[in-house]
């Protein structure tokens, strides 16, 4: 998955940009995006403050069923990204997407570009493989 990302993101992004990634602590650790993007491009991750009150509570509500309260949460991480002068931020964690996009018409969530969701990202690479078998 984070392969495909960073191919998506080489089409999308300038070159040694700032990419801002939102993912579980887990995730951060490993450094599994890292691996693929430190080379070109500057992965920014939000501050241990916002990583806990912020991206690890809207991953909890997610889980807990209380989308409404997780797309609060989830907004200072997205704030601080941007103010990190990301030009993209990567959904790194499967619930983040529903937290940022639940309530939010779909012709906004098309307009939206600033986020990267790496399962669309995935499905649709997944998708092109098999048409062009």
């Amino acid at each position: 998955m984070p392969k495909e990302v960073f191919v998506h993101a080489k089409k999308k992004c300038r070159k040694h940009s700032s990419i801002g990634l939102l993912a579980t602590e887990g995730t951060l650790k490993t450094g599994v995006y890292n691996k693929f993007f430190d080379k070109d491009y500057n992965l920014v991750f939000p501050n241990n403050s916002i990583q806990s009150k912020s991206v690890n509570k809207a991953i909890r509500l997610v889980k807990m069923g209380k989308v409404k309260l997780a797309s609060k949460a989830i907004k200072p991480a997205i704030n601080y990204l941007i103010k990190k002068k990301c030009k993209k931020i990567i959904l790194g964690c499967t619930e983040l997407p529903i937290a940022i996009f639940a309530y939010k018409p779909f012709k906004t969530i098309k307009s939206s570009k600033i986020f990267l969701d790496p399962n669309l990202i995935l499905a649709n690479a997944a998708m092109k493989k098999y048409q062009n078998r």
